[in-house]
């Protein structure tokens, strides 16, 4: 049968447009795993704790790579515009993928719902308020007390993070003024904090527990509940505010149009991976909340995420500037 040019033009088409079709032993080769912040923070250390285990389940290198920058925008632009074919995923977070695209709406440069498609949430990350020990707080209503009058700065790892919407959600329900210092990860937060550079910080559990057990950094307050049996002492925040509750999270995105049998295999390795006593311990000693599920559940957790923080930004009249 001859074929012609016409016919053989929509055939190639649907070749580049599908690229998995023509992997059918995928994978194949490695596979990154991008983190929005440097090392040292919450999503980092996820990522390195799940790489060794889904290295040895897909048969692949898994490798984790650091793109920070533009409040974690960076690595989410890069995963939204690489090939849908399995072997770029995002280790995603409710700053760049929940809080952040509601604060920054049309200038964020992807869309959080249509760009991606979801393969499981693994986390949930309490947020905790920490301050530097030469500050007179030891609970919520004593640090807003110490706010009066404008006295009080914090960092968090940048704007429309999860510490950053967070505080701005304690600063809308009190009134308290706070001057939000912006910072390009959790790492540099925290040895900024340390150092007595800032006074304050918000970020998740892991990147702020360490220093606190070590009695370098003075824990005031978490914003959820209940209290964290690694952090008895730390009270809610909304023990003394109601409704002032927000955490961080952390899941797997891929690129949207990403085949279902890659995201199917990818989420039974993330589940196995997360199933695994050494990886569900070593993340609850770190006060992270582990997760396992399925593509659709984490898809429209995500979603819900993005249209309830719309909601405050507009209830709160927040801007990125």
């Amino acid at each position: 049968m001859r074929v012609t040019r016409r016919q053989v033009l929509p055939m190639l088409g649907l070749a580049l447009a599908t690229p998995a079709l023509a992997q059918p032993d995928w994978p194949a080769r490695a596979i990154r795993m991008v983190i929005p912040y440097p090392p040292g923070g919450a999503s980092d250390i996820i990522a390195r704790l799940l790489q060794p285990h889904l290295t040895e389940m897909l048969g692949q290198t898994v490798v984790v790579e650091n793109r920070p920058g533009a409040n974690g925008f960076i690595a989410g632009e890069l995963v939204a515009r690489a090939a849908p074919d399995g072997y770029t995923l995002l280790m995603a977070n409710a700053g760049p993928n929940g809080m952040g695209p509601a604060l920054y709406g049309s200038r964020t440069p992807y869309d959080a719902i249509r760009d991606f498609s979801a393969v499981m949430a693994v986390s949930v990350v309490p947020l905790v308020l920490g301050v530097h020990p030469s500050v007179p707080a030891a609970n919520i209503a004593e640090l807003l007390a110490h706010a009066r009058g404008g006295r009080l700065s914090y960092g968090t790892a940048g704007i429309g993070s999860a510490g950053h919407m967070a505080m701005e959600l304690l600063k809308s329900l009190t009134g308290a003024e706070i001057t939000h210092i912006p910072y390009r990860g959790s790492a540099p937060t925290a040895a900024d904090l340390i150092a007595g550079v800032i006074p304050a910080s918000v970020d998740t559990a892991p990147s702020l527990l360490p220093h606190i057990r070590a009695g370098r950094v003075k824990g005031v307050a978490i914003f959820s509940s209940p209290r964290l049996t690694e952090a008895p002492d730390l009270a809610p925040v909304s023990e003394t505010v109601p409704g002032c509750e927000a955490v961080s999270w952390g899941g797997v995105l891929v690129p949207a149009a990403t085949p279902p049998a890659i995201i199917a295999r990818l989420n039974a390795a993330l589940n196995q991976a997360m199933a695994k006593p050494e990886v569900n311990d070593a993340l609850v000693r770190q006060g992270i909340q582990p997760q396992r599920g399925s593509p659709t559940a984490f898809g429209s957790y995500v979603q819900a995420e993005v249209t309830k923080w719309t909601g405050v930004v507009q209830r709160m009249g927040l801007r990125p500037d």
